[in-house]
């Protein structure tokens, strides 16, 4: 019987994360993989927008707000066990979990940042969409630079 537990409470800590979004650690993986493409081509839309110099407001606050939403939703993308090790195709380095704490100031960061893009594409101040891309795309950056593979 305590053997059973022991393997139980083993289980659950691999995989606690990944079970309380009902994902096995592949399938985490392949949802962060997709949730950040969706996060790519709306940080597209907007930046776009923001070169062009012109606004359309309301594709730039559904792209916005769908960034926003993701790095609200990003802290549960990647459990323990939905590295590599997982079989599915990522690119996150080890480096995320190896070091949590800087993990998470940069997702910290980028969300920041994605609240402020928000706010900027509600004014509609062009000027003020620029500037907010240039500061949230430093944040994806500086995130790839240090937990994900290129």
């Amino acid at each position: 019987m305590l053997r059973w537990a022991v393997l139980f409470c083993a289980g659950i800590s691999m995989t606690g994360a990944a079970l309380a979004q009902g994902l096995t650690p592949k399938a985490a993986a392949e949802n962060r993989v997709n949730r950040y493409r969706e996060v790519g081509a709306a940080f597209k839309t907007i930046n776009d927008q923001a070169k062009s110099g012109t606004l359309i407001k309301m594709t730039a606050r559904i792209a916005a707000r769908t960034i926003s939403a993701a790095a609200r939703d990003q802290y549960q993308w990647f459990p323990a066990g939905s590295g590599p090790e997982s079989g599915a195709k990522t690119k996150a380095k080890t480096a995320i979990w190896s070091d949590a704490a800087g993990f998470k100031k940069a997702q910290t960061a980028f969300a920041q940042q994605s609240d402020l893009m928000t706010k900027a594409v509600e004014t509609g101040n062009i000027s003020a969409v620029q500037t907010r891309a240039k500061l949230l795309g430093a944040t994806c950056s500086a995130c790839h630079r240090n937990f994900r593979e290129e």
